[in-house]
């Protein structure tokens, strides 16, 4: 039998509206009446088809199932680039649930690509696009009652946030975002751990949406879907949440193995610093100690832009106490590392080599034999962990040509983490020179930390031979693969 009211309603809000059955997680997230809700899930988990196409149509049309609508309500809907503007919110999602008959006026961003501007509903509420592209300032100005976002921010995300919570100073005013958190951004996984006043997030899992367990997406094509990610990416392409991302330099860092509370580093262990010269940019240095059994941990750090080098050079004393120093490793600046000289700090030129660098970090952090990594990061050094997780390759691709190297942004303590490691474990592995090279002369570009059996140096020296020198290790060691 014809249900009359069905017919009604579908007429009024259009069939998408009328037929509308949400998943576990999306069905908690219509219910939630926090201010800033986030639905983070894997691809095909519906989490942008609960949030733009459920969520904001029917809080624009006045029929959302927890919030009500204030009248001429102002609400944006907003996507990384205006491509995604006009395919993600309008094409496959705003399109197919707002009734034409619910739309008195529509603007074009451009019409040629189908990317729109604004939409004027009949009720006399009004949806406007926006994209994070425009830049922060794009987002000042007026209040707004809703703020609709479909996936991550790739540029300035953390200001362009502020910015959004600045609009929404009315009471019932909220935020509601969907996406899948590919890229690292240690801001927002931060929030999504702890949950402040007024947050809540809901994970919309892959495996919810199959058809066996009520869904609308085939096993087989789940199953095809998560054969294809690579291990690093699943907990994220699955459960969307942060873990490893695809084009993060440092895959294997997470804070729940590598973050520890802080102590008092014992007097027996060694110490050292590493400092990366800015002025504009952040001035870093790290205090770093290394345990009898080689793991490393990184205790204090000091991070500040603007400021003059007798300024930073008190603050280094201050911090660290009295204390002596297996090396200072800092970057390369003579005139910068003359001048701490002269306040009484003496330094080391780091071993630069990004690469090699890199992997002696990578090195570090993976998880040993003994469930434990090489790299542990007091939880005071609230910035050394914000650049572990945000540190990304460019593009974010998950495999990258193995000339790239990283993204010149928000690399600052991992740049002074990465000269103590390297540096420290190259001059611990560096064998004896002979006259044939002067040691001082030495390439960033030397040995790996690991490439040297030291145990196999009797082979090399006995009674007073001459003692291999760096060209003829660097040759050997490359034409045996140890560089590849």
């Amino acid at each position: 039998m014809t249900n009359p009211r069905l017919i009604q309603a579908i007429k009024q809000l259009g069939k998408a509206i009328c037929v509308y059955k949400p998943l576990p997680a999306p069905s908690l997230f219509h219910q939630s009446n926090a201010k800033y809700r986030f639905i983070s899930g894997g691809n095909r988990s519906g989490k942008s088809e609960s949030n733009i196409g459920y969520d904001l149509t029917t809080y624009a049309l006045g029929v959302h199932p927890t919030r009500t609508t204030p009248p001429h309500a102002q609400i944006w809907a907003c996507a990384d680039t205006w491509p995604l503007v006009g395919k993600l919110l309008w094409q496959e999602k705003l399109k197919g649930y707002l009734p034409p008959k619910q739309i008195a006026k529509l603007t074009w961003h451009n019409r040629g690509d189908e990317i729109p501007k604004q939409i004027t509903l009949t009720n006399g509420n009004v949806i406007e696009f926006r994209a994070f592209e425009q830049g922060r300032t794009a987002f000042e100005g007026r209040a707004i009652d809703a703020i609709y976002c479909d996936e991550q921010c790739k540029n300035d995300s953390h200001a362009i946030f502020t910015e959004l919570q600045a609009r929404l100073e009315k009471p019932d005013s909220f935020m509601a975002w969907s996406m899948t958190p590919i890229r690292p951004q240690a801001w927002l996984e931060d929030k999504f751990n702890t949950l402040p006043d007024g947050y809540e997030v809901f994970y919309a899992n892959l495996n919810d949406n199959r058809l066996s367990r009520g869904g609308y997406v085939a096993d087989s094509v789940i199953d095809a879907l998560i054969a294809e990610w690579p291990e690093e990416v699943q907990a994220t392409r699955i459960e969307g949440r942060f873990a490893s991302f695809m084009g993060a330099v440092y895959k294997t860092f997470s804070k729940t193995t590598h973050v520890i509370p802080r102590f008092n580093i014992p007097a027996s262990w060694e110490r050292f610093r590493g400092i990366d010269f800015g002025f504009n940019n952040p001035f870093v240095c790290l205090w770093m100690a290394r345990d009898h059994d080689g793991r490393w941990y990184v205790y204090a750090e000091h991070y500040r832009s603007q400021a003059t080098l007798a300024t930073h050079a008190n603050r280094i004393k201050t911090i660290g106490g009295g204390d002596t120093y297996n090396a200072t490793y800092a970057d390369h600046d003579a005139q910068d590392r003359a001048e701490l000289w002269e306040y009484g700090i003496q330094t080391t030129p780091a071993k630069k080599a990004v690469r090699n660098g890199i992997e002696a970090v990578q090195r570090a952090l993976k998880v040993q034999g003994n469930g434990k990594p090489r790299l542990y990061i007091l939880d005071n050094c609230i910035n050394v962990i914000r650049e572990l997780a945000a540190y990304h390759y460019p593009e974010g691709t998950d495999l990258r040509d193995p000339n790239d190297e990283p993204a010149k942004k928000d690399d600052h303590t991992v740049d002074a983490l990465r000269y103590v490691i390297y540096s420290a474990e190259l001059d611990s592995s560096m064998i004896l020179f002979s006259d044939k090279k002067d040691p001082a002369k030495i390439s960033d570009d030397a040995i790996p930390g690991d490439a040297l059996n030291i145990s196999d140096l009797d082979s090399m020296v006995k009674d007073g031979k001459e003692i291999l020198s760096i060209e003829d290790y660097e040759r050997d060691t490359e034409t045996a693969g140890l560089w590849n």
